[in-house]
């Protein structure tokens, strides 16, 4: 009888090691694909278009692609004809009047007209130019870069000399246009998230 009982007792042992050991493959398996469902999804939501004309002008300007790709995601959803309320125009929504400022500014004339700004090439480089640009004048705050990408860099250049907006004029610690404050956060997200997804 002792030994039937202790017989049963090892059954009971293996069955329960067994039934644990299935337990940990399932979870490992469940947990393998939710990981790999939660990586498409995150890649629907943070495409990669037009990677060769970000990946140009990127090394042209010295601008990281994932802060490129942020902007775009965050301006266009990757649409190259979307227009603003306010008239901000393609992949990157750069206004008219800025468009013809970077012309002026880097090649010293105005060459393209306005629906120029239709065609991604224009628009991902003149926005890169953009960014370059407000990198270098703010010391390379990226924060501070793109909320000036948002409001324009007088407005910045304000609430820079603004004790209640800067500290120390470089960084901004409140951004007094809610519009804006939200867009930094969603560049700034948007760009870890392309990060993470895609190892930039």
């Amino acid at each position: 009888m002792v030994n039937i009982a202790r017989t049963r007792r090892a059954k009971c042992r293996g069955a329960g090691f067994l039934a644990v050991i299935v337990l940990i493959i399932l979870f490992a398996v469940l947990g393998t694909i939710l990981y790999f469902s939660s990586c498409s999804i995150n890649k629907a939501q943070y495409q990669l278009e037009y990677q060769d004309l970000v990946n140009k002008y990127s090394k042209e300007y010295n601008v990281s692609d994932e802060l490129i790709y942020a902007v775009i995601k965050t301006e266009s959803n990757f649409d190259p004809n979307a227009e603003s309320a306010v008239g901000a125009i393609g992949l990157m929504q750069i206004m008219p009047y800025t468009f013809e400022w970077l012309q002026t500014y880097y090649d010293g004339e105005v060459t393209l007209d306005t629906d120029s700004l239709y065609d991604p090439e224009t628009s991902i480089k003149y926005g890169t130019r953009f960014l370059a640009f407000l990198l270098e004048r703010y010391e390379n705050c990226e924060e501070t870069a793109v909320a000036a990408y948002n409001a324009g860099f007088g407005a910045v250049d304000e609430w820079l000399m603004d004790e209640n907006c800067s500290s120390d004029g470089v960084t901004l610690d409140y951004i007094p246009y809610s519009e804006t404050r939200n867009y930094v956060v969603k560049v700034e997200n948007a760009k870890e998230n392309y990060k993470d997804v895609y190892n930039l």
